[in-house]
């Protein structure tokens, strides 16, 4: 026979110990939330809330464990659910993900607008708001922000178009044919803090939010209306800013004059992120780099561009050392047709982690013969022979500078007397199956 709750021990905590356990999963939970994509699972309230009748009660007493609310799908349970979590939030702040890769089922409409017209009547309470949809839907979402909206505490802002038909056979409208450039209004966003914006753009009455943004995350289309703003006068005081992390993809051409707002936006950044830049002149990329920051950088991520952005980055580092305070630097799917130069790796002094995706080249003789990046404690490399590495690892024993982490692909047919010395060599040493 089951033990009644006041037999079973662990039934005999104090309510307070039930409030801190269940803080901490659903903190947990939000962490996950906001460090990666989505994630398609219950919340962990729900779970928390099914263990059993004393932890359903408790749960139900906790407001602050509901207030994460994700649509992944517009069915009828969806659409009470989101009502459901608004009302156990009570009028804390919430947290909204909608994410949905396709288009609309005629049965789906209804209770997409009840939920999107759900969400906007709440917008005094978003504290962050995630939408990831195809065109076709966040044109129906920017029509219901006509006028623009309140937001007085949302801090965090991810909008993501993802790619694809601008119609399918479910839902056609022939203005969809001609549509103009998407774009969310606010009125207002005192407390925004990380934004990322790809395939939309961001209407306010006045661009002071960017003043105080410490996360931007870009695409073409609102970059050049962010960044490539007129420049400062002479005599104005210093720009304000806050920005520590920008990461841009598929950056056009910035006339950059003396005194750019771009640099002066940028001078404190620790990441920095470019990626799909291709098309551009080397003297483009060499003064696009001299209005960014280098001193102030820890983080630095070049991907997908091609080789005049290559030379263009090689051409700007003329000063030594150039990234005295970078310690993570991923290159990827970089069209580099030399090894890097002395000048490169020289500067990048106190580089402790280098992420190596899609360029073998880059890691040849150059690795295997000379003392680079002598404070270097993690290789991640990707498409680069298990071979090449036994040689780059040897060598960097010998010269007394061994790598402490090894993180390496898993290719069709792996050469597993090389991976078997990796894995003896290495402390730690690591193979993945996803490739960048």
């Amino acid at each position: 026979m089951a033990n009644s709750y006041d037999e079973v021990s662990i039934y005999k905590l104090p309510p307070e110990i039930y409030y801190s356990v269940f803080d901490l999963l659903v903190s947990e939970d939000l962490y996950e939330l906001e460090s990666g994509p989505a994630l398609k699972k219950p919340i962990a309230s729900f779970a928390i809330s099914q263990v059993s009748q004393r932890w359903r009660a408790i749960a139900l007493d906790l407001p602050q464990i509901w207030t994460s609310i994700r649509i992944f799908h517009f069915c009828n349970s969806q659409r009470e659910m989101v009502k459901e979590l608004i009302t156990r939030s009570k009028d804390l702040p919430l947290d909204f993900v909608l994410e949905y890769d396709r288009s609309l089922e005629r049965t789906e409409t209804r209770n997409f607008w009840e939920i999107l017209l759900t969400i906007m009547a709440h917008s005094l309470r978003w504290r962050s708001l995630r939408i990831v949809a195809n065109e076709i839907l966040f044109v129906q979402i920017c029509s219901n922000f006509s006028g623009g909206r309140e937001a007085p505490i949302l801090q965090r802002l991810e909008l993501v178009v993802l790619p694809g038909p601008i119609y399918s056979s479910h839902v056609y409208h022939p203005d969809f044919l001609h549509v103009p450039p998407l774009s969310l209004e606010f009125h207002q966003i005192p407390q925004l803090k990380h934004l990322i914006l790809h395939g939309i753009h961001l209407k306010t009455r006045s661009p002071a939010y960017m003043q105080q943004l410490e996360t931007l995350d870009i695409d073409s289309l609102p970059a050049m209306d962010m960044l490539g703003r007129p420049p400062l006068p002479a005599d104005s005081p210093p720009f304000s800013t806050r920005l520590r992390t920008l990461a841009v993809t598929n950056l056009g051409i910035l006339d950059l004059s003396r005194r750019s707002f771009l640099s002066e936006y940028t001078a404190f950044l620790t990441s920095l992120s470019l990626s799909n830049i291709n098309g551009r002149s080397l003297l483009d990329v060499s003064r696009l780099f001299r209005h960014l920051p280098s001193s102030t950088l820890r983080e630095l991520s070049i991907s997908n561009v091609d080789l005049s952005f290559w030379n263009g980055l090689l051409n700007s580092m003329a000063l030594i050392p150039r990234y005295p305070a970078v310690q993570k630097l991923l290159l990827a799917n970089v069209e580099a047709w030399t090894e890097m130069p002395d000048h490169f790796t020289a500067g990048f002094p106190n580089l402790e982690k280098l992420s190596l995706f899609s360029l073998p080249t880059l890691l040849t003789n150059k690795f295997t013969s000379e003392v680079i990046f002598p404070k270097l404690q993690t290789l991640c490399t990707r498409e680069i022979p298990y071979q090449t590495l036994c040689d780059v690892v040897d060598f960097r024993i010998a010269s007394k500078l061994p790598l402490t982490s090894l993180e390496v692909d898993s290719p069709p047919l792996p050469h597993f007397p090389s991976l078997s010395y990796l894995r003896r060599k290495v402390p730690r040493f690591k193979r993945v199956t996803d490739t960048v």
